[in-house]
């Protein structure tokens, strides 16, 4: 879901555990984590103007999206072939930075904590 009003795209499980939360830890994301450390979502802020804008290979996937009112919009399932590339590229980059991150001693159960 992006929200234009915000400028916010929340990509996550249909629900979220209510122990998760939204942390973060990453130049470009915030993800939310469950006191277990797992995570089950990630939150861009400023998505389409800053985030996209500085990593183009990303603004298709705004461009790819549906309104459904009030400044919100979705991601389609027909859309699935021109965003799941997008999608897949996203995780990949959170998923790096964030066994970088661990690599330089990060505990993703102590930043659920705090």
């Amino acid at each position: 879901e992006y929200d234009a009003g915000l400028d916010s795209f929340y990509w996550t499980k249909p629900r979220i555990s209510k122990d998760a939360k939204l942390k973060k830890y990453l130049d470009d994301f915030s993800l939310y984590i469950t006191s277990q450390g797992e995570i089950e979502g990630v939150f861009i802020e400023y998505a389409k103007y800053n985030f996209a804008a500085h990593n183009e290979e990303f603004e298709a996937l705004f461009e790819n999206m549906t309104s459904v009112g009030d400044g919100k919009y979705i991601l389609q399932s027909k859309e699935e072939e021109k965003v799941a590339p997008l999608l897949r590229n996203m995780a990949d980059r959170i998923g790096n930075e964030t066994l970088e991150a661990i690599g330089n001693g990060l505990d993703l159960k102590e930043v659920a904590r705090v």
